[in-house]
């Protein structure tokens, strides 16, 4: 399918690094000397902000091709002088939303904005963007979600949906730099404070290496390495939190008290789920949907990211030893409901299936996954995913690790179940000028005020001098649910 749709490698090459060269002239209408916007209202934000739209090629290879409208919001610094220097906001996922979560990063950035605007880009493929919405819960078939994290039928049908107007090989990150520096251009900004979490470090390294002039300072909470951190990594990283989860309930009173034998259940769980003996009523399913290991491994997986979710694992996971799977399958449902309002699954794809999913060597699957509750589960789900799914050329070198001298600090909590320790040490090798701050009893890209004002002093000062002295305090932990 692929082969069939796109030309060699080397002639796409050829092609993207065409497309590097020509984006100044064909990203802004020639009739539009200046980008438009007006003042709008962001939900729960009460500062004054002005929306607009930059028309862009989605394919840069066509100069007659289809036109994409990637939207933007501005939330104007409030003392009325803003300094050429916004912050500017990347998302993870990949495939959330920036323009709807402004209230998040006013409330997070306030005392910044003041004399700085704050810039909100819809990734192409997101938000309002050209979205590439893709549906894999069924309210008539919710069981599917049970089944499977990516449910097959449900793929397809968003490609063969996205297709009828969309180049799903055009949605990779260094397309996402190329909108986001005409952004800057045609807004008459000067150097951009990158700040980026989980998956918009990928955004954030891959701006960094096409435009490392338009980058004054970075922030990148919760890394993701360029090279690595794909669904490859998944099992062990989920290993490592999880055993920390059972050790931190053996160490708490309470915990220990409600869950004596929290080990011993879930081996017998796993022992259950691996002989297929699990047989769950899911709503509209006509008969009992079995369990698998995988599937219920990679929804543990997603609880283990911050410690407020590991908390109540315990509980989880003894309901279901006593044969009550209902809490974990109603959570389930409700997570794989709740992804598709916020996260674009379309672009999701794109880049996983370009950036990650590709590289993955098969010598290496035994080793990574070997004596994993996960086991290989979730990276054959996404490759199954991703052999459906039109797979993008990238230009040469992509992959390899970036190199900066921006003035960087990144954070990373030891609790981050989703983005090990070992992932910030291995994007931060490359960055000349920076401060890691790893931030005991945190979890994936969160927030406390010892970050805040670290990043402020970043902001204000445009350099890391101070930023590792002291280090922030332990975060206290979450008392387990009993």
């Amino acid at each position: 399918m692929v082969m069939r749709k796109y030309a060699s490698c080397s002639a796409s090459l050829l092609s993207l690094l065409a497309f590097l060269r020509l984006e100044d002239s064909l990203a802004v209408p020639a009739t539009s000397p200046e980008l438009p916007a007006s003042p709008c209202r962001l939900a729960g934000v009460t500062e004054p902000a002005q929306c607009g739209a930059l028309s862009v090629l989605e394919n840069p290879e066509r100069a007659d091709g289809r036109r994409l409208a990637i939207h933007f919001a501005v939330i104007r610094a409030s003392s009325g002088k803003a300094l050429p220097d916004p912050i500017a906001v990347l998302m993870g996922g990949p495939g959330e939303k920036a323009i709807e979560s402004a209230s998040m990063y006013v409330g997070k950035l306030g005392s910044l904005l003041g004399d700085r605007d704050l810039l909100l880009v819809d990734q192409r493929g997101t938000g309002k963007s050209a979205p590439l919405e893709c549906h894999l819960f069924s309210r008539a078939d919710p069981a599917a979600s049970v089944r499977d994290i990516f449910p097959s039928e449900a793929v397809s049908r968003c490609i063969r949906e996205l297709e009828k107007t969309a180049d799903l090989t055009r949605y990779a990150f260094p397309y996402f730099a190329s909108d986001l520096e005409q952004v800057r251009r045609v807004l008459r900004y000067g150097r951009l404070n990158l700040f980026a979490g989980s998956y918009g470090t990928r955004a954030a390294q891959a701006y960094l290496r096409q435009y490392p002039q338009s980058v004054r300072t970075a922030y990148l909470g919760s890394p993701v390495p360029i090279d690595a951190g794909g669904p490859l990594d998944f099992a062990r990283t989920e290993q490592t939190a999880l055993d920390h989860m059972f050790e931190s309930c053996a160490a708490e009173a309470a915990c220990r008290a409600a869950f004596p034998n929290l080990r011993d259940e879930f081996q017998q769980l796993v022992r259950r789920l691996d002989a297929g003996e699990v047989r769950v009523h899911v709503a509209g399913a006509p008969d009992p949907v079995v369990l698998s290991r995988g599937r219920i491994a990679e929804w543990v997986r997603s609880q283990l990211y911050r410690p407020h979710d590991a908390a109540a694992l315990p509980w989880f996971l003894h309901r279901a030893y006593a044969g009550d799977w209902s809490p974990i399958i109603d959570n389930m449902l409700s997570d794989a409901h709740d992804a598709e309002q916020d996260l674009s699954f379309g672009l999701f794809f794109s880049i996983t299936c370009s950036e990650d999913v590709p590289f993955v060597n098969e010598e290496d699957v035994a080793a990574a996954t070997r004596d994993t509750f996960l086991g290989d589960y979730r990276l054959r789900q996404q490759q199954a995913a991703c052999r459906l799914w039109p797979i993008a050329t990238l230009p040469n070198g992509y992959r390899q690790p970036v190199r900066s001298s921006s003035p960087t600090l990144f954070v990373t909590g030891d609790l981050d179940g989703g983005t090990p320790l070992w992932f910030t040490d291995r994007v931060a090798r490359g960055f000349s000028d920076h401060v890691t701050v790893v931030v005991h009893g945190q979890g994936h890209t969160e927030w406390n005020e010892c970050v805040a004002r670290k990043y402020e002093q970043l902001v204000r000062s445009g350099s890391i001098r101070g930023l590792n002295s002291p280090s922030c305090p332990p975060v206290p932990l979450p008392p387990f649910k009993t």
